[in-house]
């Protein structure tokens, strides 16, 4: 349901705000730029508050602010009030993830919290790709009310979303002891925080197929332009089949560093990849990318259920929601630099670009193993060494 209503908004949402409240494309990006990264420092505290109170509780009141803003989102009349909204909202979905994180912990165990994730993963992909079909035909009729109505339908299914989160068993809180007192002491764990920095760089392998190849496709190559949308809604199937079956294994440390790194071998490749398309003639061009699209698909299946090991085993048990947190602020790169990186820079340099990005993911692949081991040893209780 919350997949189904993300789709509506993220969809349709930005087509309100520049045909019916008058703002420009940029603006409008510039309000989820600041969303995302006012969000970062925001969740270690939410992450804290789920520790101490319990993550069910604190889950369900973020769904509720959602469902807030939302609702005040229909009424934006500029760019001021735009951007405040914007941004809280943004802070409510984006700390909502890192509590809901600390529920599926809490209310799985070691043994059912990367499966149920990789479930939620898959699901969530489906319903938001058959909401962007829907939002499709609210843009068509294109009238103010029935924008409206997508605001508010999807505020009333985080109302229903919140209800639905507190069916769930209670997760105690816990009283945090010495450091963690103050809500940053997983800010003080460095090795666990560069885990988690050279997790995050995975994470512009979906900026690239989201935004970079599609750019990369209609500028740099003659493949048909529609394939931009195709290539996208085979990146969607892969996630939506796949996604479950690529998260066996992860639940160990082991299991996740290992395909973090099979994660990074297949994205740098992915890349390589994609650079030759240019000056190949049509469809050819077509095919490469789509290759490339599936090998960049591989890598962010592989690397999110690495990231939900690593981020779950390597964490204490009772401090999962501001260790979620810190784990967060690994993706600041892939949030606030990815977009532009995978844009620009093959945009500026076209092969060239592609083998620096290459080099970037290489360069994450040398790191991951040390990182993880330096995150081992370093643990009061260690897990099975990677």
């Amino acid at each position: 349901m919350a997949s189904l209503g993300n789709g509506l908004y993220m969809t349709g949402g930005a087509v309100y705000f520049v045909r019916k409240v008058g703002l420009s494309p940029g603006q409008v990006g510039l309000g989820l730029s600041i969303a995302g990264v006012l969000a970062l420092p925001i969740g270690v505290p939410v992450g804290y508050l789920a520790d101490r109170f319990g993550p069910r509780g604190t889950t369900a009141v973020l769904a509720l602010g959602k469902a807030l803003m939302l609702t005040l989102a229909a009424f934006v009349h500029s760019f001021a009030t735009y951007v405040v909204v914007a941004a809280v909202l943004g802070v409510a979905e984006n700390t909502g993830h890192v509590a809901r994180g600390a529920l599926v912990a809490g209310v799985m165990g070691r043994d059912g919290r990367v499966r149920l994730s990789a479930y939620m993963r898959s699901v969530f992909n489906g319903g938001f790709a058959l909401a962007s079909l829907a939002a499709g035909i609210v843009i068509a009729v294109d009238s103010t009310g029935a924008y409206r109505g997508l605001f508010f339908g999807n505020a009333a299914a985080m109302v229903t979303v919140s209800a639905l989160y507190m069916r769930l068993p209670r997760v105690p809180g816990v009283r945090p002891e010495g450091r963690e007192r103050s809500g940053l002491g997983a800010l003080h764990d460095v090795p666990y925080v560069l885990v988690a920095q050279v997790a995050g760089l995975a994470r512009i392998g979906p900026t690239i197929v989201a935004v970079g190849i599609p750019v990369w496709l209609v500028t740099h190559t003659s493949a048909p332009r529609p394939l931009a949308a195709w290539l996208t809604l085979i990146n969607t199937l892969i996630v939506v089949f796949l996604q479950v079956r690529a998260a066996r294994g992860a639940d160990t440390v082991p299991g996740a560093s290992r395909l973090q790194r099979w994660t990074f071998m297949v994205i740098a490749g992915a890349c390589v990849i994609t650079g030759f398309s240019r000056g190949v003639p049509g469809w050819s061009a077509g095919l490469i990318l789509a290759a490339a699209v599936v090998l960049f698909t591989f890598g962010e299946i592989w690397g999110e259920a690495a990231r939900w090991g690593l981020r779950y085993e390597l964490a204490p048990g009772k401090l999962q929601g501001q260790y979620g947190a810190a784990f967060a602020i690994g993706d600041a790169v892939a949030l606030i630099v990815g977009p532009t990186l995978v844009t620009a820079v093959p945009d500026r340099l076209g092969l060239a670009g592609w083998l620096l990005l290459t080099a970037l993911f290489l360069a994450a692949l040398a790191l991951s193993r040390p990182a993880v081991q330096w995150a081992v040893r370093t643990r009061p209780v260690a897990p099975d060494t990677p």
